[in-house]
């Protein structure tokens, strides 16, 4: 019922576009109690990390998300909440061979128009509180990914203002140096991923970021 009504809510623009403006205003504890209605208990996510190894210092893809009043910027993906279909009934069509890989290719592009290319997974984190957004545990899994047609082309739509947040979920799109994190208001889980977690999975950044 209140997963239909999520779904429903999502393919009206307009209609989205207020439940982000009523829904930041709830208090934390009321959307994450909101949240565990919509949701499973887990909630399991897929999430895109982009880094630019052409600049120095390198830079990672970062978006803006209008719904957090807290945590706002962070790594863009999505829930498979939004995979479509109802996982308690028998499904009639083939599943790709990697549901979660396929569901963030999906996020992105429709959230940001960005077609990407999975590369490797970096990362599965069990995540059983976030004081931004509390509410169901979290699974997420966190994917070297590149845009699709090259980080070039993308930095040159971003620029031009040709490549724009597609979804009212999103207010920004930026290259950010990883030297630069502590200046934006991250979600807690993507700086611990960024700042902790990815030096140690990757020697090439942890060298450069050494360095």
């Amino acid at each position: 019922m209140f997963t239909w009504l999520a779904r429903f809510i999502e393919r009206h623009p307009n209609l989205h576009r207020l439940s982000l403006l009523v829904w930041r205003l709830f208090p934390p504890r009321l959307a994450g109690f909101l949240k565990g209605l919509l949701a499973r208990k887990w909630l399991v996510g897929a999430v895109a990390v982009m880094i630019d190894e052409s600049t120095s210092p390198l830079e990672v893809l970062l978006v803006e998300h209008s719904y957090r009043a807290k945590g706002a910027w962070g790594l863009p993906g999505g829930s498979l909440e939004s995979t479509p279909g109802d996982p308690t009934r028998p499904r009639n069509d083939t599943l790709p061979d990697d549901v979660i890989e396929s569901a963030l290719r999906r996020e992105v592009l429709e959230e940001l128009g960005i077609e990407i290319t999975v590369i490797s997974l970096l990362r599965i984190d069990a995540i059983p509180y976030v004081s931004e957004e509390p509410g169901p545990y979290r699974l997420d899994f966190y994917f070297r990914c590149a845009p699709r047609d090259g980080f070039a082309a993308l930095r040159h739509g971003l620029n031009s203002g040709q490549a724009k947040p597609c979804s009212p979920e999103i207010k920004q799109i930026r290259f950010v140096p990883l030297t630069d994190l502590t200046k934006y208001d991250l979600f807690s889980t993507d700086v611990r991923f960024l700042t902790e977690d990815l030096p140690r999975l990757e020697k090439t950044l942890a060298i450069s970021k050494d360095g």
